[in-house]
């Protein structure tokens, strides 16, 4: 076999075995991200632990109704505004730390943007937007169902997921062709001893290959002192 296709070959199913591997890793990564994606999902008075939200982060705090507008989303460069019932509602919440500090860590929204959630999902306010020290807090909801979501680990779980299904068939494909290549390039191109060899093939029968000649002096034949 041709160096090429030793070489191309081996490098082609690295990159098939490298493309698996990063499918596998990301679907089972970013499954359980979107598995930590959910914080709290209830009604009524609620213990909620939260930690690494004091300088970055926050939470999307989201309920089952739909706006104003009788839609339950607010597609990217829009926006929905809660009815006013629920935007009363939503206004009575509060979340409490062990303290029962005056500090607001519940913002209640009633104009919504880029709400993306399922449908007959409305969003109704944020968490820790401007930062929640680590801890326990209370939150009150009147009764009503809520559930609260971690964006940081639902944007990081669909970058997983796009980098498993989008990088890890890409990276199969290349080293499923680099393999093909040198496949064919492996037992095609001749190497040089082929090349040696079929050279000697193809001499004429009956022909004595030329040996190096022996140079002798004019008028001088072999033999001759």
């Amino acid at each position: 076999m041709h160096i090429s296709g030793k070489i191309m070959i081996p490098l082609g199913i690295a990159m098939i075995i490298f493309g698996g591997v990063m499918m596998y890793g990301g679907t089972s990564r970013g499954v359980s991200n979107f598995d930590e994606f959910t914080i709290y999902e209830g009604n009524g008075t609620a213990d909620v632990e939260l930690s690494g939200f004091s300088e970055g982060g926050y939470l999307i705090v989201a309920m089952e109704g739909e706006y104003a507008d009788s839609t339950s989303s607010a597609p990217e460069g829009s926006s929905s505004e809660l009815t006013e019932e629920y935007c009363e509602l939503v206004s009575n919440f509060t979340l409490k730390d062990s303290e029962d500090s005056e500090r607001v860590y519940f913002e209640p929204t009633c104009k919504n943007y880029d709400d993306t959630t399922e449908d007959g999902v409305i969003h109704i306010g944020y968490i820790c937007k401007d930062g929640c020290p680590d801890g326990t807090y209370t939150f009150y909801t009147n009764n009503t169902d809520v559930q609260i979501y971690d964006v940081d680990a639902l944007i990081s779980g669909i970058e997983l997921l796009a980098l498993a299904w989008i990088g890890g068939p890409s990276c199969c494909g290349c080293g499923g062709f680099i393999a093909f290549i040198g496949l064919i390039l492996g037992f095609t191109l001749k190497t040089p001893e082929q090349k040696m060899a079929l050279a000697q093939g193809h001499q004429t029968p009956g022909v004595m290959p030329q040996q190096e000649g022996t140079m002798h002096s004019v008028g001088n034949h072999p033999g001759n002192i």
